[in-house]
């Protein structure tokens, strides 16, 4: 019988057994005790760590290494993704029941926003993006909720050498441009407004948040912009619904 290629690569699996090597008795290590644990060369754990460190996965203190919060944040999106698409099904279809709009759940990967969970409105104007749709996260209300949680060193990474492709001369063109947009988007708590990519369609949108504060996605409300109009009573539904599933987050 014929061997199955590996198509595996040697490369990111050295990446993921250096950050594999951490752990809660072993929170800091040397380049060396790196090396050691991998049985390899200290100059050949140098440039996987060199990279790690430079994408944000590593910590550099002196002369040792730790774990980055960027790490944490790949467990929070898979564990986000999960809870929130079992926790919000519920509480989404009773919003979508309640108001006649559609309603999207979303999270945050990297400078997209990739929606889990919708649903449907049976209206004829209605909006509807599919399960698994990526959107570009500065162009959407749930993207800006989502984006707004972030530290502003953290949208410096995610944004270094981003292209913004605007399809609307509303939308923000440059992080320079968005960073303002974000805090006042924070301050408010959601956000409503016409959409940067579907003419014709409005949303509003508000967070959903863990018990330890952390924006872990995001709910919408969306709907023709004939027929949906941002009242204050519509706002505190979205508002209210993000609350509920974030109760249970």
């Amino acid at each position: 019988m014929a061997k199955e290629p590996d198509y595996r690569s040697n490369s990111l699996l050295r990446g993921l057994s250096i950050l594999e090597c951490f752990s809660s008795d072993h929170p800091e290590l040397t380049l060396s005790e790196i090396a050691d644990q991998l049985s390899i060369t200290s100059s050949a754990a140098y440039r996987f760590v060199v990279t790690l460190e430079r994408e944000g996965y590593l910590i550099k203190r002196k002369t040792s290494y730790r774990l980055a919060p960027r790490v944490m944040d790949l467990g929070y999106r898979y564990l986000a993704s999960q809870d929130i698409y079992d926790i919000a099904r519920i509480p989404a279809d009773e919003l979508r029941s309640e108001t006649g709009f559609t309603v999207h759940v979303s999270v945050l990967e990297g400078t997209e926003i990739v929606y889990v969970y919708r649903a449907l409105s049976d209206r004829s104007m209605v909006s509807n993006v599919p399960v698994g749709s990526r959107l570009p996260a500065f162009s959407t209300t749930m993207g800006r909720v989502l984006l707004s949680d972030l530290p502003e060193e953290d949208l410096d990474r995610r944004f270094e050498g981003y292209v913004f492709e605007r399809m609307s001369p509303l939308a923000p063109s440059s992080l320079d441009e968005l960073k303002p947009i974000l805090k006042a988007d924070r301050e408010r708590g959601y956000v409503a407004q016409s959409s940067h990519l579907a003419t014709g369609t409005f949303s509003i949108a508000a967070p959903l948040v863990s018990r330890y504060g952390r924006y872990l996605g995001a709910i919408n409300l969306s709907g023709h912009e004939m027929q949906l109009r941002p009242s204050d009573e519509l706002i505190a539904k979205v508002r209210d619904t993000a609350q509920t599933i974030s109760q249970m987050l």
